[in-house]
């Protein structure tokens, strides 16, 4: 039986390819992998054959219902609601009829076992997209299978170096945490077969590694983790940087924020399931506004401290002042003052009470989320059920070489804290950085070497500059021109009624 494939296909492939950073075969081979972690699946089998120009991907999921296969045929119900995974359905065969000339797909469930080939059918002069259904039936089990035959002039999926490249850049924390998965029941073991052979991790032995394992509640379940390395020689650029990842796929690569000595030896991830609830649509970054991007801030501040401590203890960075002056101290209590009159700045700088924080213990139970900065880079007493408090346990447990496969005896440990507003505000002298100011966590930095900051000294305005410094730091964090302006006008506008 021939079906009609729904919609403006053209405008929508279209549309959709844009939202991707990368080309179009690996936004295929992005968007089948996706689809098969959605479906719960433990194998990944991809076959390539470059002589016939053919892709082909199986899994052992959940495969589709009816219903569902017909969906993954129709261009009007691509998109899954946000939260609920990290793929589209489908999307990755959509894609695919751009640079194939055919597609076989055969899924497998409990209820429903179908076959179709999808691809382009010239009438006059124009092409629709049209799905035929097939009586072949090859699965042995549950699962899906993707077949591509791939136009001559596409390369990049028949070649297993670059399929395995592209997904160690989007999916390594599959591959590296495995263990952490199945610990929070997210995923079971997942094994990557690329025609044939077992797809392993990179052979690189860090110079010092350091991993965090963060639980929640009485049962100290975990629920995200994170894993620094400093290598002993230059990485490849595209495992250069702190991958953040939600549901094992890499959304992107960053520095928190750090301008960091020999940066080329330094690799990371920072998984968070709880993140893709974050997403934007095209799940290629996180949004920036609503309560999303409040969370996804909250989690990237505490990421911000945690790194910057790691960097301090690899001695990468100078460890910044812990302490205050006088002036600074007035100054932090007037800018607490005026974010506490603007409702938006506080979704970023809002009360901060009982929260958690990561510190090495052997006890604690952890309720909460990320690890949140510290006040003034000063760790207070944890509750850890003994006589001392974090710094006591860290000395139980040394901070560096604790590994996934040690037990995860990382915890995070709650910590009191009085209610306040605004940001930690400390000078910094960074003649090497361009900024006037910028964030690390809940903190302010102001660079005392900028050109901008000596001529306010010189002119006895350095109130008005740090105020000014202050406003453009946190005012990075919201996304769009418009709101920075109306936010800075507002902040500048209480400040004069103080």
């Amino acid at each position: 039986m021939k079906h009609i494939s729904g919609i403006d296909y053209e405008h929508f492939l279209d549309d959709i390819r844009d939202m991707y950073p990368f080309s179009v075969e690996e936004a295929v081979l992005v968007e089948l992998i996706a689809n098969s972690l959605d479906a719960k699946t433990s194998l990944i089998d991809i076959r390539v054959d470059p002589e016939r120009s053919v892709f082909q991907l199986t899994d052992n999921g959940r495969g589709m219902d009816e219903r569902s296969f017909e969906q993954y045929h129709n261009f009007s119900t691509s998109f899954k609601r946000k939260g609920q995974g990290i793929g589209f359905a489908g999307l990755g065969a959509k894609l695919a009829l751009r640079i194939s000339d055919r597609i076989v797909t055969e899924t497998r469930s409990k209820k429903f076992w179908g076959s179709s080939e999808w691809k382009f059918e010239r009438k006059r002069k124009t092409s629709s997209p049209v799905w035929i259904d097939l009586e072949e039936r090859t699965l042995p089990l549950e699962g899906t299978r993707v077949a591509i035959s791939l136009k001559a002039r596409t390369r990049e999926l028949v070649s297993v170096d670059k399929i395995r490249s592209m997904i160690l850049t989007h999916y390594l924390p599959l591959i590296v945490a495995r263990e952490f998965y199945q610990s929070v029941r997210l995923y079971r073991p997942i094994t990557f077969l690329l025609n044939g052979e077992v797809l392993l991790p990179p052979e690189r032995k860090p110079v010092t590694t350091r991993d965090y394992i963060l639980r929640r509640g009485r049962s100290r379940k975990p629920f995200a983790l994170a894993r620094f390395e400093l290598h002993p020689a230059p990485l490849p650029e595209d495992l250069q940087g702190i991958a953040v990842s939600t549901f094992g796929k890499i959304i992107k690569r960053d520095w928190l924020k750090q301008q960091v000595k020999e940066f080329d030896r330094i690799t990371g991830i920072i998984e968070v399931p709880e993140l893709v609830e974050c997403l934007t649509t095209s799940k290629c970054d996180f949004r920036k506004d609503g309560t999303a991007g409040a969370k996804y801030y909250r989690f990237n501040k505490a990421a911000q401290v945690e790194f910057r401590r790691w960097l301090e203890e690899v001695h990468l960075v100078e460890p910044q002042a812990m302490k205050a002056d006088r002036d600074v101290q007035r100054l932090q209590r007037l800018v607490s003052h005026i974010v506490s009159e603007i409702p938006d700045l506080q979704l970023f700088y809002g009360s901060r009470a009982d929260r958690d924080g990561l510190v090495a213990s052997d006890g604690g139970d952890a309720a909460g989320s990320m690890p949140e900065p510290v006040q003034g880079g000063e760790r207070p007493p944890a509750k850890t059920g003994g006589d001392g408090g974090a710094d006591a346990a860290e000395e139980r447990i040394p901070r560096g070489g604790i590994t996934l496969e040690d037990g995860g005896n990382i915890a995070a440990v709650s910590r009191r804290r009085s209610s306040r507003f605004g940001p930690i505000i400390r000078h910094r002298d960074a003649p090497d950085r361009d900024e006037i100011s910028w964030t690390e966590g809940d903190t302010v930095l102001i660079n005392t070497a900028h050109p901008a900051y000596r001529k306010s000294a010189e002119k006895k305005t350095v109130e008005y500059h740090d105020l000014v410094a202050i406003a453009l730091a946190m005012l990075r964090e919201v996304p769009s021109a418009q709101e920075k302006l109306a936010l800075l006008e507002k902040f500048m506008g209480e400040w004069g009624k103080v």
